[in-house]
């Protein structure tokens, strides 16, 4: 039933990180041809040259830092604010909107690789480059072009953040039952059980499987037992605790995880859980250990799982 765990958010992370990387490198090399072949005889092309050599160094800083989130904004937000220092410097409009339109594309980049909250944090660092940079660069631009350009950023980063976040949602959750898809579900899981082994709090993973689910099939057709499934799931979701996540990692199968919870209120909370629903379901729990890893967590709320159905086929052929 395990397999090795996947983590999307991971790959995601370094697939923005790689993708900033690229458009760091391609602004080093635009960067510097300004320097070399400026527009304007009075601009101060070693500064051109100086900016083109930070966003070298800030490419080679990305690449050598852990992949995270925090690195990737931190180095979005350094080299906005060194393009916005070097465009005081401008001496054509046009040079400024340039790096106007530059600081939109950096803004959009965050809403579709960060997190809502630290992509709304670079977009506000985005608009006020425009302003500033616009304001005190010695060209003379129009206040209509700073809140046009302000405005399309924060327009586009806006649209670009709904977009992401609903494709995102769409790639973690099972279309049909509204849980967890198996690698969202591990990929948090992955991150719940180091948190609770580095706080000592509790956390217990409940594993679920409906009981005949060939039976249901044959019975109800497939549409309606899948009805029947995405009933049941909405059930367990809207009885979760707090914190709490559940994902559907196989056909009929479906793990919970609560943290905060011990072992005896997980019980309760599984039957709890699947009582009065159209499908019967078995259930398998198991808490947190000192030495436990996910892997191992994960396998004994299988074993615990397949011996609550066992015990319920011994029950049934008693009977």
């Amino acid at each position: 039933m395990r397999g090795d765990q996947e983590r999307p958010g991971e790959d995601r992370d370094v697939a923005a990180r790689d993708h900033l990387a690229i458009g760091l490198f391609v602004m080093a090399v635009v960067t510097a041809l300004g320097g070399i072949w400026p527009a304007d005889p009075f601009s101060p092309a070693q500064w051109w040259l100086v900016v083109s050599a930070v966003d070298v160094v800030l490419c080679g800083l990305l690449l050598a830092l852990p992949v995270h989130q925090r690195s990737t904004q931190a180095v979005v937000i350094a080299g906005v604010v060194v393009s916005a220092v070097l465009v005081t410097s401008c001496h054509t409009a046009q040079g400024v909107v340039v790096f106007a339109l530059g600081f939109v594309v950096a803004g959009q980049f965050a809403a579709y690789a960060l997190e809502r909250r630290r992509a709304a944090v670079v977009a506000g660092v985005v608009v006020a480059a425009i302003a500033l940079s616009a304001t005190f660069a010695p060209a003379s631009v129009h206040p209509v072009i700073v809140v046009a350009a302000s405005t399309m950023a924060l327009l586009s980063c806006w649209l670009m953040a709904q977009q992401s976040e609903r494709l995102r949602r769409q790639a973690r959750t099972d279309h049909l039952t509204g849980a967890l898809n198996r690698g969202a579900f591990y990929e948090r899981v992955a991150d719940l059980v180091p948190r609770a082994l580095r706080s000592g709090a509790p956390l217990s993973v409940v594993a679920f499987d409906i009981d005949d689910f060939k039976v249901v099939n044959a019975r109800h057709g497939h549409l309606g037992a899948d009805d029947l499934m995405a009933a049941l799931s909405a059930a367990w979701r809207a009885a979760l605790p707090p914190r709490a996540v559940l994902g559907r990692v196989g056909g009929d199968e479906f793990l919970a995880v609560l943290p905060g919870v011990g072992e005896a209120e997980a019980r309760r909370w599984a039957s709890s859980a699947a009582s009065g629903q159209a499908l019967s379901s078995s259930a398998g729990v198991a808490t947190l250990l000192p030495d436990d890893g996910v892997r191992s967590l994960l396998d004994r709320a299988d074993a615990d799982l397949f011996a609550a159905k066992d015990a319920r086929r011994t029950l049934a052929g008693n009977l």
